[in-house]
């Protein structure tokens, strides 16, 4: 594994990084998304930079009317999430996990699968076929083990051809 590859951080979703991230919500709600990252490509980070000015902008246009609070709502509307990116972009590449997940025996798998979407514009496909490649269902206990949650989608993916 090369040192790009080696380069991110793991958040543990909570309601406070909801509160600060309300965007992440998107991804949240579906169960199915035990985690989620975002691309580290210069889009993503063209895309930060824009959410970015747009916070700035709009606060600073309805400070007039609305005070500092324009730029406080703007900021967790838009400001937040263009951080957030450009961090992801420039820093260091964000994995968010889902709290349940933080101690499933799968949560190596699932990080992998996140540092290849990091990483490249690989689809779930491509990823999937990587990852069975190192991960076999019959090796991590997929069919032996009652402790999987009910909304897992791993040992699916794992047993499907």
């Amino acid at each position: 594994m090369s040192k790009e590859e080696r380069t991110y951080k793991v958040i543990i979703i909570n309601p406070i990084v909801l509160i600060l991230i309300p965007q992440l919500l998107i991804h949240y709600v579906n169960k199915q998304n035990l985690a989620f990252s975002f691309n580290r490509d210069n889009v993503v980070g063209l895309l930060g930079a824009i959410f970015i000015g747009m916070w700035i902008t709009l606060g600073t246009l309805l400070m007039k009317y609305f005070g500092v609070i324009s730029f406080v709502l703007f900021f967790f509307l838009i400001g937040s999430m263009g951080i957030t990116l450009l961090i992801n972009r420039f820093i260091v590449g964000l994995i968010f996990i889902r709290k349940e997940c933080q101690r499933c025996k799968f949560k190596k798998l699932i990080i992998d699968h996140e540092v290849i979407h990091l990483n490249s514009n690989a689809t779930e496909k491509e990823v999937w076929k990587t990852l069975k490649k190192v991960y076999k269902a019959e090796n991590i206990g997929v069919y032996n083990d009652g402790n999987i949650c009910d909304f897992c989608p791993i040992p699916s993916r794992l047993v499907e051809e």
